[in-house]
Formats: C-alpha cells, structure tokens, sequence
C-alpha cells in the first residue's frame, strides 16, 4: 500500500473487518486542484462516497446518498480530479 494519511489506512482496516458488503468498497487517490484526495466508496445503498484531503479533513461527497448525486459540496469534483489511483480494493 502506498503513502496515505493514517485516518485511512485505519478506514481501510475497519473495512476489512467488516462482514461482506453489497459493493466492492475502495480508496482512490486523485489530485483535485492540485492537492492529493482521497475517495472512499460507501459499502452499499444510499450511502455518500466521499473525498478526504492528506489531513483527513472530509471534503465532502461528489455522488452517492438518497438521490445519488451526493452533498452538492463537490460540484466539479469529476471534471476537476486528474490522476486517478486505486489505492485499495476488496472485490
């Protein structure tokens, strides 16, 4: 596993503890305004993705929840993230 900042890798350990979910769940770098985040799938239905600076700080979520479209906190975060990197993933 590469470098990443130690709220997520103990995300990750929290995830494989978990019983087996509806959805592979995954951590994926990006660079989104020229910083590195972090995106963390939910592990099943309604649930926000949500994206995660180097500091842990919760940028918010740019899909997911009931409507699928996520908190509106992230409104270019597809047209802005570059770089895409699979950290983690439990398929």
């Amino acid at each position: 596993m590469i470098n990443m900042p130690a709220c997520l890798a103990a995300k990750i350990d929290s995830i494989k503890k978990q019983p087996n979910v509806n959805q592979p769940q995954s951590v994926i770098q990006y660079s989104y305004k020229g910083s590195p985040v972090y995106y963390v799938t939910a592990g099943c239905c309604d649930q926000f993705n949500e994206v995660y600076d180097t500091n842990c700080k919760n940028l918010g979520a740019p899909e997911g929840g009931i409507t699928g479209k996520g908190d509106g906190k992230l409104p270019d975060f597809y047209a802005m993230a570059t770089n895409k990197k699979v950290i983690w993933e439990n398929k």
